[in-house]
C-alpha cells in the first residue's frame, strides 16, 4: 500500500486519502500552483523524517527549505503532465514528419521513371498519357511498379537531410515535369538572389515561388550524389507527340471562336477577369468605390496588405523555424553569418530540423517495412488539401484538359480516338 503524507492540521487543506486526491485534481486542473504549494509545504513540515533531516542545520533553514522544496513539487505536479505530454507528441512528430519525407524517396524514383517513359525507352504498365504521373504523384503510395525503398537509398536521404542542400519537404509539385523542363531551359534553377536579399517579406515570397518552379532540392541532391545526371535531359518524345494532338485540338477550338465571333457571339471567347489573378485590387476600389471613402479604404486596405506579407513573410518563417527546430534542440545550434538575419535564422532551423529528421530515419524506415510485412498500416506521404480516397479514383476518366484535348486531336486527325499512338 502507497505511504501517504501525514494528514494536515490546516482545516482548509484535505485531511482524507480521498479528499486529498480530489484537491490535487482539481488543483491541476485549475493550474492552481499556490495551492498545491500550501498543501505540499504543509505536508513535508508534519512529517517526522522531515524534522530529522533538518536537525543538523540553523533552525531557520527549516521553513525556507520546505517553502522552495513544496514550490518545486507543486510546479511539477501542474507542467509536468503537459510537459511530457508535450514531449510525447513531439516525439511523434518528427517520427511522422520522418515517415512523410521517406516519400520523396519514391517521387524521385517515379521522376527518373517519368524520364525513360517520355523518351519511350520504357513503358509502364497501365500508363497512358503523361498526366497520369501527376495522379500518381498524390497517390505514391499506391503505385504497383515502383520498387521498395531500399537501405542504401535510406542511407543517401539521410545524408541529403544533414547536408547544406536540404530543403524542408513542402507541396512539391513532384511530378511536374514540364515546369522544371521549362526552368531548365531557361538556365533559372536557383533562385536569384537578389530577389531573395531585397529586405522585402515580398522578395522572400517571390523566391519561394520560383523554388517551386525548379527541381526539387532532394533530385538535385540525389542527381550529383549518384553521378547519373538529370533524367530531365533525355528527349520528352511522347510529350511531344501529346502536345501534336493537343494542338490541332486547340487550333480547332480557335477557329471555332473565331466563326462564332464573327457571328457576333462574343460571349464564349471573352477573357477571365484580370481580379482573379492580379495581388493589388487597390484601382479596383478607385473605379468602383465613393470617392469620399476612398482614401480612408486605400489606408486600411494597404495597412491589412502589410499586415499579411509581414505574418506570411519573413516573420511567419522564422518564429515557424525557432518554435520547431531551435527551441527543440537539447544542444546549441550554429548560425551562419549573414547580410539578414532573418535568413540566418530561417536557414539554422532548417538545417536543424533536418538533422532531427535525419537522426530518427533509418529506425522509422525499419518500422515501416516490419508494418508492411505484417499486413499492418504504413505512415503515407503528407496530404495537401482535398483528397480523394483511392479506391475511388476513375481512371477512366478524361474530363482534363489534357487528355481530353489529346483523345479530341486524335479525332482531328483521324485516327483512332486512344492513347496508341
Amino acid at each position: 500500500m502507497e505511504d501517504l503524507p501525514p494528514p494536515s492540521a490546516d482545516p482548509t487543506l484535505p485531511n482524507t486519502p480521498e479528499a486529498r486526491a480530489a484537491y490535487i485534481k482539481e488543483a491541476q486542473t485549475k493550474r492552481d500552483l499556490n495551492g498545491l504549494k500550501r498543501l505540499f509545504e504543509a505536508e513535508l513540515l508534519a512529517l517526522p523524517a522531515f524534522a530529522e533531516a533538518m536537525a543538523p542545520y540553523f533552525d531557520q533553514s527549516r521553513p525556507h527549505v520546505a517553502s522552495l522544496y513544496a514550490n518545486n513539487k507543486a510546479a511539477a505536479y501542474i507542467k509536468g503532465p503537459l510537459l511530457l505530454k508535450h514531449s510525447g507528441a513531439r516525439f511523434v512528430e518528427i517520427r511522422e514528419a520522418a515517415a512523410h519525407d521517406l516519400w520523396g524517396i519514391q517521387q524521385k524514383k517515379l521522376f527518373d521513371l517519368q524520364c525513360r517513359w517520355r523518351a519511350e525507352h520504357i513503358t509502364l504498365p497501365g500508363v497512358r498519357h503523361t498526366e497520369e504521373f501527376r495522379q500518381w504523384e498524390k497517390y505514391i503510395e499506391h503505385c504497383p511498379w515502383l520498387p521498395p525503398i531500399t537501405a542504401d537509398e535510406v542511407a543517401l536521404y539521410e545524408a541529403y537531410l544533414r547536408s547544406d542542400a536540404y530543403e524542408p519537404s513542402r507541396n512539391w509539385p513532384w511530378q511536374d515535369y514540364n515546369t522544371f523542363g521549362q526552368t531548365a531551359e531557361s538556365g533559372q534553377q536557383d533562385p536569384d538572389p537578389a530577389d531573395e536579399d531585397d529586405g522585402e517579406d515580398d522578395g522572400y515570397r517571390a523566391a519561394e515561388r520560383r523554388m517551386y518552379r525548379t527541381l526539387p532540392a532532394w533530385y538535385r541532391y540525389h542527381d550529383a550524389a549518384t553521378g547519373a545526371g538529370s533524367l530531365l535531359a533525355l528527349p520528352d518524345v511522347r510529350g511531344d507527340k501529346e502536345a501534336y494532338y493537343i494542338g490541332l485540338t486547340e487550333a480547332d477550338k480557335a477557329q471555332k471562336l473565331a466563326a462564332q465571333r464573327a457571328r457576333g457571339d462574343m460571349a464564349a471567347s471573352l477573357p477571365w477577369h484580370p481580379f482573379i489573378i492580379e495581388e493589388d485590387h487597390s484601382p479596383y476600389f478607385r473605379q468602383f468605390e465613393d470617392p469620399a471613402e476612398l482614401p480612408r479604404l486605400l489606408r486600411w486596405y494597404e495597412a491589412d496588405r502589410a499586415d499579411a506579407r509581414r505574418r506570411h513573410g519573413y516573420l511567419s518563417e522564422a518564429t515557424h523555424w525557432i518554435a520547431r527546430a531551435l527551441e527543440g534542440s537539447a544542444a546549441p545550434w550554429p548560425i551562419a553569418a549573414h547580410a539578414d538575419w532573418r535568413l540566418a535564422v530561417i536557414a539554422a532551423g532548417m538545417r536543424a530540423w533536418g538533422h532531427q529528421l535525419a537522426d530518427v530515419l533509418a529506425e522509422v524506415w525499419q518500422e515501416q517495412e516490419q508494418n508492411r510485412a505484417l499486413g499492418l498500416p504504413v505512415t503515407g506521404p503528407q496530404v495537401y488539401g482535398d483528397h480523394k480516397p483511392f479506391a475511388e479514383l476513375d481512371w477512366t476518366e478524361e474530363d482534363s484538359y489534357q487528355p481530353k484535348f489529346i483523345l479530341r486531336g486524335r479525332e482531328l486527325a483521324g485516327e483512332p480516338r486512344d492513347f496508341n499512338f
